[in-house]
Formats: structure tokens, sequence, C-alpha cells
């Protein structure tokens, strides 16, 4: 009876079929016809991925995949079927944060993946899988993927391929410090994207990471022209996704140029516009980082403990596990500077491990900054009061000055190498006070001397305030 009447209705609506995808998949998985039900199905989940029902688009394609997954003795065309969806599938994975489950499926079916004659849907399957490692923050894990689909995309000579490879990859070298191989591969992806202009995602993605990228860099004219891009286009075309990027990317250009309300902003505005679980909770780790460096440790915990509880649930440690270590900090805010530290220390052992530079060096800068204001007596990023560690901080106060040398010169030393100016230039004018409370003046003078250069190259008029005025007090 269901079989009769979906084919009735699919002669019925020829030229309307899309209103009744949902209709005909209920129809078609309740009759006989496999193929016909798992098309619709899936047509449907498409459907509500494009109006933002994510956990409705995910019943539909996991109903198709649970349809063809336990069909014994698959043909070829079942079995590339299978992966076919998986690449739509992964989209709702994604969206929702759901890696741990996301890898599970793609490596239930990664042998046949890649016993496929086709090997651009290897590509593909290659590119998805890696990104499902590195958004649990497997992020050295992911890479031999994403380079297995690139190759496959340029010995196939398929832009889709290439292009998603290349978008991948552009994350992939921002979190491990790269930031030259990101923008390269960045760019890349966008004159590839050129040609998908019927799939907005290699646009906006790509576009994202370049916008971060540049953020890095200390190159404040391209990350917010990128971020105001983004938002023009999330607008123009009604895509919330490219919106609440735009956002990020804006908040990520002002937050690594000190200017903190704005960037605060920014991100609360991504938030707030934001609709997928995985986009509000990655941007909530970095609106965490701002309010602690703003001094709202309230509103910094809470975020924090936000992101930890989701990633709990998802295994998108990609933001979970940043959001424990820089818990650290809040620790310390708090009073609990023994608990904080060693989060603290472990966690950037962790992120270090996992291929995390660009976490690793924020780690490494927090340290700097504790052990510093705790040499200068000064209260550990000026967050809290820390009165009941008095003791500890009493046995720590003859080193703290070494280790917060030593924090510093790394941070440096890293965000050289990385091209992070405005990073490498707080740390400079961070350790150049330093000196100056150890009354180094000539020290303290060149440091900061090297700083108010790195300010003015990257336009980031606040800290270069800062840093003018610290050099006129060294007069």
């Amino acid at each position: 009876i269901h079989e009769h009447i979906a084919i009735v209705m699919e002669e019925l609506f020829q030229g309307r079929l899309p209103e009744f995808y949902e209709t005909l998949a209920f129809h078609f998985a309740r009759g006989l016809s496999l193929d016909k039900a798992v098309n619709y199905l899936m047509k449907s989940g498409k459907k509500s991925l494009a109006r933002y029902s994510i956990e409705e688009s995910h019943q539909y394609y996991k109903q198709a995949f649970e349809l063809l997954d336990s069909k014994a003795n698959k043909t070829n065309a079942e079995m590339e079927l299978v992966i076919e969806l998986l690449f739509d599938w992964a989209y709702v994975f994604y969206y929702r944060g759901y890696f741990k489950d996301m890898s599970e499926v793609f490596s239930s079916y990664k042998m046949i993946a890649e016993s496929l004659e086709d090997k651009t849907k290897l590509g593909m399957f290659y590119s998805w899988y890696g990104w499902a490692f590195f958004c649990q923050h497997k992020i050295l894990d992911s890479y031999p993927y994403f380079e297995k689909a690139l190759q496959i995309g340029e010995e196939k000579k398929d832009q889709r391929v290439i292009g998603y490879a290349c978008t991948w990859l552009t994350w992939y070298y921002l979190y491990n410090g790269r930031i030259d191989l990101s923008i390269k591969h960045g760019e890349r992806t966008q004159e590839i994207s050129k040609v998908f202009k019927t799939d907005p995602y290699l646009y906006f993605k790509s576009l994202t990471g370049l916008g971060i990228a540049y953020s890095v860099i200390g190159d404040k004219k391209k990350a917010i022209g990128i971020g105001n891009t983004l938002v023009d286009y999330g607008k123009k075309h009604s895509n919330i996704r490219s919106l609440t990027m735009g956002y990020a990317v804006l908040g990520a250009a002002y937050q690594m140029h000190n200017d903190l309300t704005t960037a605060i902003g920014a991100y609360e505005k991504a938030i707030q516009v934001g609709v997928e679980p995985f986009y509000v909770e990655y941007i909530r780790v970095n609106l965490a980082l701002a309010y602690i460096m703003n001094g709202q440790i309230i509103e910094a915990e809470n975020a924090f403990n936000c992101v930890v509880s989701f990633c709990q649930d998802s295994g998108a440690w990609s933001a979970g596990i940043p959001a424990q270590v820089f818990l650290g900090a809040v620790l310390i805010a708090k009073g609990q500077m023994r608990l904080g530290l060693k989060r603290l220390k472990e966690g950037k052992q962790e992120l270090l491990t996992s291929g995390n530079m660009l976490n690793y060096l924020e780690c490494e800068y927090i340290l700097g900054k504790v052990f510093s204001q705790v040499a200068e007596g000064a209260e550990p990023i000026n967050l809290s009061k820390i009165a009941k560690n008095i003791g500890f901080i009493a046995k720590n106060v003859p080193f703290a000055g070494k280790k917060a040398e030593a924090h510093f010169k790394k941070v440096i030393e890293i965000a050289e190498e990385m091209g992070a100016k405005t990073i490498m230039g707080g740390a400079c004018l961070d350790l150049g006070l330093l000196y100056k409370t150890k009354k180094r003046k000539d020290l303290a003078n060149k440091l900061i001397s090297e700083a108010v250069k790195l300010f003015e190259q990257c336009e980031a008029d606040v800290y270069l305030k800062q840093a003018n005025e610290l050099l006129e007090s060294l007069q």
C-alpha cells in the first residue's frame, strides 16, 4: 500500500516533488523500493539542513544509512550510494559537533571506500574522515588523510576534491602554527570556490580560516575585511553559517589587537545569530579567552564550562580541550593557584603533543603573565584576589621572574616562527615591563621598542598606546 501511494504521488506531483520529499520518504521507506526510499530520505535530509533543522536532518540521514547498512550482500552501486550518503551526512555530524560518532561511522566504511573504482569518492572520503579526527583534537592524526585527499584530487584533476582538501589544510596549518601554508591553501580554495558557486561551504569555510590566519599574523585590515565580507555574504544570501563565522573572524581580528570590548561584542553577536551547535561552542572558547583578558572571570568560567559540557557529549574536543586547559586561568583568578597552574602546565603539554601550536602559544603566554605578575607582586593576570594562596605565592616569588622570562622568550620565539606579530609584540611588551620592574632598564627599553615597531606594523592601536606610554616612562 505504501509503495503504491508513493508511486501515485510521484506521478501526480512531478513538478512539485521537493514539497513532498518527506512524505515520499515515509512511504517508500515502508514500501519495497530501497533505492527510492534512500533517495528521498537523503533529499529530505538535505532539505532540512538547508533550513537549519539540524536534528531533523540527522534523523533522515540516519534512517537512510540504517536501511542501506542493514542490507546484506550490497551491490557495487549500493556501496557507492552509502559512501555518497556519508558525504552528505558529514555536514550534519559537523554542524552538530558529533565527531566521535562521525569517525565511527566513517571508520566502518573505510575499507569499502578504499575498494571503490571511483577514486574521487575516496578523496572526498579521506577529506571528511581527516576532518573528523581534527575536530576531536587529533590534529596530527588528521594530516595524512588531508594529504591523501589532495593527492587523489590532483591525480584525478578533480577540483572539488582539491577544494575540500585545501579547505581542511587551511585549518590544519593554522592550528599547527604554519600560517604561511594556511594562507596558501586558503587562497587556493578561494579560487576553486568560484567554480562551485552552488556549494557555499567551500567559499565561507576557507575564507573564515583565511580571516583567522590574517588575524594571527597581525594583518588587521585584511582580517577585518574578510570578516565584513563574510557578514555581507551571509546577509545577502541568507546564509546564517557565513554570518556567524563572519562575526567570529571580526572577534578574532579585534582580540589579537587587544581591542577587547569590540572583540567581545563581535563574538557575542556570532553566538547570538549562530544556529549550529559546533560553531557556537567553537566561538564560545574564543569569547571566554577574551573575557579572561578583560577581567570578566565569572563570564569566562561559565563559557568554558558550557563548552566542556557540550564536548563531553559530542566529542568535539577541538573546542573542549582548549576550554579545559584555559579553565586553569580561571582557577588562578579564583584563588586556586596550585590547581590552576597544574592544569595550564599539563594542558600545555597536551596541546603540544596533539599539534595544536596556536593554543599552545596562548597557553605559554598565559603562564608568562601569571609568573610575571607574581614576580611584580600584582594579582595574576589582574583577575581576582589571591589572598588564600599567599603561602604558595611566597614559595614561588623567588623563581617567578625567571619562569616568566622563560615563558615570554618561548612565546617570542614561536610567534616569530609563525609570523604572529601582535602576539610577539605583546610578549615583548610584557617582558619589557618585567625587566623594568627588575631595574634592567636597557633590556626593558630594547624589548618595548621592539614591541612598538611590531604594533605599528600591525596597526594595533590599543597595544601601541600602552607600549608608547611604557617607553616614555623609561626616559
